[in-house]
């Protein structure tokens, strides 16, 4: 904690620094009489989109936003300079009100915590400082072309470094706070870098132009128009997609209320198996439906009976009957949520063995079980065998990595289990819930 105060500490003061340099070289903009009511409009025509572009981020995943007042930011370093960008992003920022969902109210994040707010304003303006002295280097030979080479690629440059740095910012934070492994949350975030400097630059150099242009004001505000309906068509569609994980999250608690003794079983699987995606170079759409069928695998226990999930003794053969339904009833439990085939498959057969035994009976032939099934069946297994059970102390690690070799290739995937035992060592299923947090 210590370490993250000094931290925040050091970025805000430098975060001051470059406000403070950026009011003492913009200054200049000013001093010429005959433009400086054009440059008062400018400057608040630019806050007013800053502004609104804080208040309406475009959300790409449910998890991750788009940098939205990277636009404006972009055009005003095109056309006025790094120095006024960097003024009016602190200005804009201060003008911000934010709604809060359960009091229903608007806000001032400035107000509700001002060193926070610091912090993050100061991250955001270190992180364009540096890239806007790239930008300066690249396009000093602009000649007042938008569209010149040199202004392109300064841009492009200005974004990435920008962005890139504002997200190795935030996950130093978390590294100095031991919340999370470094290289592993940056490389979870960075997929975000590229969406993002697709997005801002054309659309900034685009209102760069509009800027240096007749009616200029009028052309922004047509524009931003489609801008603003793009946004609603992906908060409509993210809605949506959050309704969705809140009704995983509340299968998840009712499983756990249900049998306390797996209690964050559900969020070790899924971390483990994400990183077994990871390890097997699975595309991020495929490693997401793994995720989301981990956490909703044992969703049919819902329906077993308290005093057979909790009994403490080995199973009658009635008992472990029921037991073994708990894939199928799952399967029709997750049907109405309408999830990919990938989830479905990884309910369903999870307790399905390589081999073609196990449970359900009917399923794939042996050597065809579904990857997101395979990956979700070693993941399980080894969180099972290192857990306490009501029957059972959970067993080392140790020797969980040899019962996962003794039954590779009969009741696991033995690609999969190989893949897992090279990373296991590096796992750290104890600390599922923060990588939830960072990914979910």
């Amino acid at each position: 904690m210590k370490k993250q105060q000094q931290y925040t500490t050091f970025v805000s003061l430098c975060g001051i620094a470059v406000f403070g340099a950026g009011l003492y070289q913009s200054a200049a903009l000013f001093a010429d009489p005959q433009s400086l009511w054009n440059t008062i409009l400018y400057c608040v025509v630019m806050v007013a989109l800053l502004s609104l572009c804080h208040m309406l981020p475009i959300y790409i995943t449910a998890d991750k936003t788009m940098e939205i007042s990277f636009v404006p930011v972009v055009a005003c370093i095109v056309t006025k300079g790094v120095a006024l960008s960097i003024v009016l992003y602190v200005i804009s920022s201060m003008l911000v009100f934010l709604h809060d969902p359960q009091k229903r109210k608007y806000y001032s994040p400035w107000l509700r915590s001002p060193l926070k707010e610091l912090f993050n304003v100061s991250n955001v303006l270190v992180a364009n400082w540096i890239g806007g002295s790239v930008y300066n280097l690249i396009a000093v030979d602009a000649n007042g072309s938008v569209f010149s080479w040199h202004v392109v690629i300064g841009a492009v440059a200005f974004s990435f470094i920008a962005i890139f740095g504002n997200l190795v910012f935030f996950i130093l934070y978390y590294k100095l706070g031991d919340e999370g492994r470094f290289f592993a949350l940056l490389r979870d975030n960075i997929g975000g870098i590229i969406p993002n400097i697709l997005a801002t630059v054309p659309l900034g150099l685009m209102i760069g132009y509009l800027l240096m242009q007749e009616n200029a004001y009028l052309w922004i505000i047509l524009f931003m128009g489609p801008l603003l309906l793009a946004r609603y068509s992906f908060k409509v569609y993210l809605d949506s997609h959050m309704i969705l994980l809140r009704t995983v999250a509340s299968l998840v608690e009712a499983i756990e209320a249900k049998d306390p003794y797996t209690h964050g079983h559900s969020q070790r699987v899924a971390y483990i198996s994400t990183e077994i995606c990871k390890a097997m170079k699975c595309s991020r759409s495929f490693t997401d439906q793994v995720k989301m069928a981990a956490l909703l695998h044992d969703t049919g226990k819902i329906g077993v009976e308290d005093a057979v999930l909790r009994k403490p003794g080995p199973l009658t053969t009635e008992e472990y009957d029921i037991i073994k339904q708990h894939p199928v009833v799952g399967r029709r439990i997750i049907e109405s949520i309408n999830l990919s085939n990938v989830v479905n498959d990884a309910v369903l057969y999870h307790h399905h063995r390589y081999d073609a035994a196990g449970y359900p009976e009917e399923g794939p032939a042996p050597g065809e079980l579904p990857l997101s099934a395979a990956i979700l069946a070693v993941a399980d297994t080894y969180d099972a065998i290192i857990s306490d059970r009501p029957y059972r102390a959970g067993l080392t690690k140790e020797r969980a990595r040899e019962i996962l070799l003794e039954v590779s290739g009969s009741q696991l995937n033995p690609e999969v289990v190989k893949t897992f035992l090279a990373i296991e060592p590096n796992l750290r299923p104890e600390d599922a819930d923060k990588f939830l947090l960072y990914t979910v």
